[in-house]
């Protein structure tokens, strides 16, 4: 898990911790957070969605900016990222964001060091 900034078209943001996941379609967050970034889902495109046998949701798409900060060595860096993202009511029993294969994976080449419990992004 890591901490991440949505932020929406005009500039609001959101902080909240994500985590990576190969088996999500794309990146989803909690619906609350949508209000939070300055969306309305009454204005997005909405898509019934479910996972891990989970029942169908509501899922309300828009693009927004996702900025995953990290230091490496002391030096603070930010790996910065558009997408198309998805806000249900499905996640606000988490309270955390999914990054998924659409807008994260399909971009970023990750290892998962399993034993270590670590993972690593390459942002070349």
């Amino acid at each position: 898990m890591m901490i991440a900034h949505i932020v929406g078209p005009n500039g609001q943001a959101q902080t909240c911790v994500v985590c990576l996941d190969t088996g999500a379609d794309s990146c989803i967050f909690p619906l609350s957070f949508a209000a939070m970034v300055g969306l309305d889902p009454l204005q997005m495109k909405m898509h019934m969605t479910g996972g891990c046998g989970s029942a169908a949701n509501p899922t309300y798409y828009a693009d927004v900016e996702i900025q995953l900060r990290y230091s490496i060595n002391g030096v603070a860096s930010t790996i910065s990222f558009t997408t198309y993202a998805g806000f249900t009511p499905g996640m606000e029993a988490q309270g955390i964001g999914l990054l998924g294969q659409i807008g994260f994976f399909e971009n970023f080449a990750t290892t998962f060091h399993h034993k270590a419990r670590t993972f690593t992004i390459d942002v070349k």
